[in-house]
């Protein structure tokens, strides 16, 4: 127990400083094409950090979700656990070959990265709104909160996903989500063996 919350409450804010970081980087990223490929080239030592780092806190969040499993009979940490696997697996593919590819052959890889990140992403949130539904530690309004911003993310995500929107623009639900990372540490640390009964 007090490894999953101590995986899932460092995984959860750290993921929160990575995304407002990542969100700074993209303020000057050119949207598409050639010129947003040739940026993350120039700028390869700042998205190699990124990407390396979402990779370890989303493969600690996932490890920390099917603890949780293990002690308490709430679904959402297997879903969540999965989706998180999904997002995961994005990164290495985006690492290893976005620095040593072609511009044509980078962006079929980059497009595919963001449909697993979406996935992935679109899982995760199912499984915060089956947790936060059927768990009662946090007070009513944080969870109501978290229910609310996890909808939201979750059907920007969808929308990527089946092609509504574009996968980029989906992503930048990850406000959402990193207002949801905030709640979600803090019920990592709410949680307890006292408390079990109420997840």
């Amino acid at each position: 127990m007090k490894t999953a919350k101590l995986l899932w409450t460092i995984a959860s804010f750290y993921l929160l400083v990575i995304g407002f970081f990542y969100m700074v980087v993209l303020k000057d990223t050119p949207s598409n094409g050639p010129e947003r490929f040739e940026y993350i080239i120039q700028n390869w030592s700042i998205f190699n950090y990124q990407w390396k780092a979402e990779l370890m806190m989303t493969t600690l969040l996932s490890i920390s979700s099917f603890l949780f499993s293990k002690y308490f009979k709430n679904p959402g940490f297997i879903i969540i656990g999965v989706g998180q696997l999904f997002f995961a697996m994005a990164m290495p593919l985006s690492i290893g070959i976005t620095p040593n590819a072609p511009y044509e052959f980078g962006s079929i890889i980059g497009k595919g990265a963001h449909q697993m990140v979406n996935f992935g992403m679109m899982i995760s949130l199912f499984g915060y709104l089956i947790l936060h539904w059927k768990a009662r530690i946090l007070s009513n309004w944080l969870r109501v909160s978290a229910l609310i911003l996890a909808t939201l993310a979750f059907l920007s995500f969808l929308a990527g996903f089946v092609n509504i929107i574009e996968s980029s623009t989906a992503q930048r639900a990850m406000l959402l989500v990193m207002f949801l990372y905030i709640i979600n540490g803090y019920f990592g640390i709410k949680i307890n063996e006292t408390n079990a009964n109420n997840v």
